[in-house]
């Protein structure tokens, strides 16, 4: 009964991926606002904004091959991290708080117009959650009117 079960789901799903409009994620590099060259590097906003899509359930199917992909997502974003002298003022005046501040701009673009279908900026403390925020507003305000 239970591979039953795990079978029908599984077509379910596969038939599902394959009406949901496919996106490719164009890599892109994180940008270092502040002094810290290094810090930035380590940030993979594509892969944030793949992992946001499928957490907020976003009804797309995220491809890695952007010739089979409808829409192609490409991002631009930058990283500052305050200074030591920031953050010792940020603890003593108001105990603390987020010391990095993360920035970004999203399209979503129609491969086959070129067109922008949707455009999202967003400032917030760390790339998770950027990322998340354009996930949530992308389903809420762009694909759910949709239908």
């Amino acid at each position: 009964m239970k591979r039953i079960l795990i079978a029908v789901l599984l077509c379910t799903s596969l038939a599902m991926s394959s009406e949901m409009p496919r996106v490719f994620i164009a890599p892109s590099d994180t940008l270092d606002a502040g002094n810290a060259k290094e810090k930035a590097k380590q940030v993979d906003f594509g892969s944030a904004l793949a992992a946001a899509l499928v957490k907020k359930q976003v009804p797309v199917s995220v491809v890695t091959d952007a010739a089979k992909s409808q829409w192609t997502i490409k991002s631009v974003s930058s990283q500052k991290e305050d200074t030591t002298g920031t953050k010792i003022a940020k603890m003593a005046l108001w105990g603390g708080s987020s010391f990095t501040t993360f920035e970004g701009t999203i399209q979503v673009i129609d491969n086959t117009s070129s067109g922008v279908v949707y455009a999202y900026n967003v400032k917030k403390g760390n790339f998770q959650s950027a990322a998340e925020a354009f996930a949530k507003h992308f389903k809420d305000d762009y694909l759910l009117k949709q239908k």
